[in-house]
């Protein structure tokens, strides 16, 4: 696979579940996170908790202000 490339982005949530309800938001994120290199795609928070558990809830979007540390705690609670 092409390391510029999100080794998730294809069945990443926000995109194959239409979490984004502008089009627009969407390519934005795969511009932004998704294709832009290896470098930026690991600064995505959806790429940093899914990574450490597994998944990350669909509602997180790739620069989401929360703390990994929150979201995972978030996702503790909720199981």
């Amino acid at each position: 696979m092409n390391s510029n490339i999100c080794p998730k982005v294809d069945k990443c949530p926000i995109f194959l579940e239409n979490v984004l309800s502008i089009e627009n938001a969407a390519i934005a994120y795969k511009t932004l996170y998704c294709s832009a290199g290896e470098a930026k795609y690991k600064t995505c928070k959806r790429y940093i908790v899914a990574n450490i558990a597994g998944s990350c809830p669909a509602n997180i979007l790739p620069n989401s202000t929360k703390p990994v540390e929150e979201i995972l705690e978030q996702m503790k609670k909720s199981s």
